[in-house]
């Protein structure tokens, strides 16, 4: 009797290996992050951020109580001056620490080619894939993020820069299908170790009464800044209708009295044994109905290395928002982390740490931990160990 193979995404991922004779070297890159934990009130790890506001206001070192890990292959070949690659990327969640599973699904299955005589510079795909992207390590956030079911072009010479477009479909919610364009110019040269990136989004809810939207933004992008070693991102954006700021889907029953704009000033460093990574977040998003509501956050981490492997990585962080008609929601931690790292830069992966993180909040933010431990508290303090690699 013959048996039927498990068609599962590792399943796929393995064949895609053992399929790789006869081509370009298979690439194999991946992250994960995972670790046991506990709290001070006898419950179950907590970890703390404030419900509203903008994204990208939970500062993360010691302060992420779910297992999550992302595994890609990617296969080139090529045939008659035409490079093609094939992407495949899996991924698992799990949103405590626990032995339960939600899975390995399919997070990237795309292809792309490149030398077509039509535009020989410029790169073709189509699939599932995570496009430009731009974020700020310390608060896990992509502030760019052109990600779903798509086509596209990019890498067409323009002027400094390069030139991408692409569109997607979204059918996940079947009662509000949409579709998105998105366009991008970067890499342009901007000033001595500066560039310049553009990145433009416009959205259309498919249904009845599906709303239109756009969304603009603007990245800089500056290496050794003062020639200080110093790397500085910034990102100034917009959005307004069914857009979403990072210029992805936002609400598509959303109409133009919605609105927001996000300024994010991040940077970065290593000088000697000293390195880290600081955040300046300001954000305004009114909806529909005309309510409108302001986000705060200013945070860092620094990592001090006393020798080649070991490190004590610190990180302090402060968020608040503010509905109109209701009051401030603040929340504040710090986190120190011994840590053990393959080398002393800030950068340096995978890092094995111990850490405590202790949080203090305001009534108004509500229970930050989602825990019914903490309903009626305003200050918590956890423990653990993580270890975090990107390969």
């Amino acid at each position: 009797m013959k048996q039927k193979l498990p068609f599962t995404p590792a399943a796929i991922a393995l064949a895609l290996g053992l399929g790789a004779s006869g081509a370009h070297a298979l690439d194999y890159t991946g992250y994960f992050r995972a670790g046991p934990g506990l709290t001070s009130e006898d419950a179950s790890r907590a970890c703390y951020g404030l419900n509203g506001g903008s994204s990208g206001m939970k500062y993360r070192l010691g302060n992420e109580c779910d297992f999550y890990g992302e595994f890609q292959l990617a296969q080139g070949f090529s045939k008659d001056g035409i490079d093609t690659k094939a992407t495949l990327m899996v991924n698992h969640y799990t949103g405590a620490t626990d032995n339960s599973s939600e899975g390995v699904k399919i997070e990237q299955m795309w292809a792309e080619a490149k030398g077509f005589d039509i535009a020989p510079t410029a790169t073709f795909w189509i699939g599932k894939e995570r496009g430009r992207r731009g974020d700020v390590h310390i608060v896990d956030t992509f502030f760019v993020e052109m990600l779903g079911v798509g086509a596209g072009m990019k890498g067409l010479p323009a002027g400094t820069g390069k030139f991408g477009v692409a569109f997607y479909k979204t059918d996940s919610d079947a009662v509000h299908p949409g579709n998105r364009f998105n366009a991008e110019w970067v890499d342009v040269a901007a000033n001595t170790n500066g560039k310049i990136n553009l990145f433009a989004s416009i959205t259309k809810g498919d249904f009845e009464d599906g709303k239109s939207g756009a969304g603009l933004t603007l990245r800089h992008d500056q290496t050794d800044l003062f020639g200080m070693g110093v790397n500085n991102v910034l990102f100034l954006q917009y959005a307004q209708g069914s857009a979403n700021l990072n210029q992805n889907f936002g609400d598509l029953t959303a109409d133009s009295d919605a609105k927001g704009w996000r300024i994010v000033e991040s940077v970065n460093w290593q000088r000697g044994v000293f390195g880290g990574q600081a955040m300046l977040l300001g954000a305004s998003q009114t909806d529909g109905a005309g309510v409108r509501t302001t986000s705060l956050s200013a945070g860092g981490r620094i990592s001090y290395a006393f020798t080649k492997n070991f490190k004590l990585v610190t990180e302090a962080g402060y968020s608040q928002y503010k509905t109109e008609g209701s009051p401030t929601a603040k929340l504040a931690k710090l986190t120190i982390a011994p840590t053990l790292a393959t080398g002393p830069e800030f950068w340096s992966r995978p890092e094995f740490r111990l850490y405590v993180t202790t949080a203090k909040w305001n009534a108004p933010a509500g229970n930050v931990t989602g825990q019914a431990a903490f309903a009626d508290k305003t200050n918590g303090t956890s423990y653990g160990a993580q270890v975090e690699w990107w390969f």
